[in-house]
């Protein structure tokens, strides 16, 4: 009799620990976290060309997509996109949309560029006046895309950038690396690569709400 209710106690501490397990294991990092993804440039605007024609434009929105897929499937975030299409947005208007959301976070995706095709690096930037989460918000991607990319620190910074400084939630722009880098430009046109960089953003992300 003692074996059989030493048998079920064992049995039910096992079965409430894989219930507080599995209750742990699905809940969404960023449940209920609403974040504006900001693809930078686009339509005529094609931001920085690579040397074999490969445009910021089009790499920014493909890293967009897949960031805002990584929030939603893997955080359980909220996304709204500044643009889904190759069409050009006026800094204005991604402001005011990113404002008027409601968001908790703005990422702005770009990829950088340089008259040397030699010169590579990443880096992240909030803004002057910024607040101490955007800066932690930073520094926190900065560290992930850097663990990605395998590039040159080039600095958690701040900058007076449109985007940065007009919109009221903590905002952040990337710059992971140089598409005018001909060996860059090459791994930029890899949807793999462009995956990685936005789950590290993703990584940043949950690191920065702290979990």
């Amino acid at each position: 009799m003692l074996k059989r209710r030493s048998t079920t106690l064992l049995l039910t501490m096992l079965l409430m620990f894989t219930l507080v397990v599995t209750t742990g294991a699905a809940a969404p990092p960023l449940s209920g976290v609403k974040v504006v993804v900001d693809a930078g440039h686009g339509g005529w605007d094609p931001g920085a060309v690579g040397v074999n024609g490969l445009t910021e434009k089009e790499i920014n929105l493909q890293v967009a997509k897949a960031l805002r897929n990584c929030l939603v499937e893997y955080g359980g975030a909220i996304v709204e996109m500044t643009r889904i299409e190759d069409r050009y947005v006026s800094l204005a208007s991604r402001v005011k949309k990113a404002n008027l959301s409601g968001a908790d976070r703005f990422i702005s995706i770009h990829h950088n560029g340089s008259v040397n095709p030699n010169h590579n690096g990443t880096a992240v930037y909030s803004a002057k006046n910024g607040s101490w989460q955007s800066h932690d918000l930073r520094n926190k991607v900065q560290k992930r895309l850097r663990q990605m990319t395998g590039l040159r620190d080039l600095g958690a910074n701040t900058a007076n950038f449109y985007v940065l400084r007009n919109t009221t939630m903590p905002a952040i722009l990337t710059e992971a690396s140089f598409i005018t880098n001909p060996k860059e430009e090459q791994r930029l046109r890899d949807p793999g690569y462009l995956w990685r960089e936005a789950f590290y953003i993703y990584k940043g992300l949950v690191d920065h709400m702290g979990n």
